[in-house]
């Protein structure tokens, strides 16, 4: 039998589905089929019930899915022996970036780790909070930023900060802005429409304030949504960084701050990551960067 053959196993028992577990394998579902077939006639034994809703792992399955667990454990065990033996780290990690590098302390992070590890080089790639998690799980990153707590028990989180988000609103409207949030409501609100932990905290902060703006603009990208709000085309929520950034690119743009509008920024990996040594690196690194103790 074959590692790859194992590691299908136990991905269609968590998911319970072949087209869920091929999706996470990054492989077609007749090749996760034909992976199953294969191992269970090597096996001599019945993995899975095939129902309408999906998998159901048999009970021979039950008990065979730890086995292979195991299996796969100690084969990561062995190739995280092997790298420690090196004098060097060597090694490729894709990391997700849920908003500007600037903002995620990239450039400092890049140049420690070129400094110390020059061997150990970052895949970096622009997802949204939600889907770096999700890609982490399906094997596509290997870490990466969020805002907000993790929504998945397998990842490991590292709290960098507490994010403070303030309501951005530009220069023409400078005199509405001074009479409170109420005169602000008719005005033309960018918004974020993925599935981004920030909007968790808005209904309730419209709600708090008795607010429901009607005229709703939706952006996808933190970038455009700046560029908007410093053209004057609406109001939305920014960090104090992009509001200066927006101040440098437009007219005046003007902040509001509210208690309510603020949460975690972490660093996330999957959890069984914890010793590889590659992966350490870059979390000591991004705890240095972000001067935690």
């Amino acid at each position: 039998m074959e590692l790859y053959q194992l590691k299908t196993f136990v991905v269609v028992a968590e998911e319970g589905h072949l087209t869920r577990a091929s999706v996470r394998l990054h492989t077609s579902q007749p090749s996760v089929s034909a992976h199953i077939k294969a191992l269970e006639e090597e096996l001599e034994t019945m993995l899975f019930i095939r129902t309408p809703k999906g998998m159901r792992l048999t009970e021979a399955g039950e008990r065979l899915k730890t086995k292979a667990e195991n299996v796969l454990r100690a084969a990561h065990e062995l190739r995280l022996e092997a790298r420690n033996m090196g004098d060097e780290l060597v090694g490729d990690l894709s990391l997700g970036l849920n908003t500007d590098a600037e903002y995620l302390r990239i450039v400092p992070l890049l140049t420690a780790l070129a400094a110390d590890h020059p061997k150990i080089t970052l895949q970096i790639q622009q997802r949204a909070s939600t889907s770096v998690q999700g890609a982490i799980r399906a094997g596509e990153l290997d870490c990466g930023f969020i805002f907000g707590e993790p929504r998945h028990s397998e990842l490991s989180a590292i709290h960098l900060e507490n994010t403070h988000f303030y309501v951005a609103v530009p220069d023409i409207w400078k005199d509405k802005m001074e009479q409170g949030l109420v005169a602000l409501a008719d005005l033309p609100w960018i918004m974020d429409p993925s599935d981004n932990p920030l909007q968790k905290l808005i209904e309730p902060f419209f709600k708090s304030h008795g607010i429901k703006p009607s005229n709703q603009l939706e952006v996808d990208g933190d970038e455009v949504i700046r560029v908007l709000v410093a053209a004057g085309k609406g109001v939305s929520f920014l960090r104090r960084n992009e509001v200066l950034a927006a101040n440098r690119i437009g007219q005046p743009v003007h902040a509001l701050s509210y208690d309510e509008l603020s949460i975690q920024t972490n660093f996330v990996y999957l959890k069984r990551h914890d010793e590889d040594p590659v992966m350490r690196a870059v979390i000591e690194h991004v705890k240095q960067c972000w001067e935690l103790g």
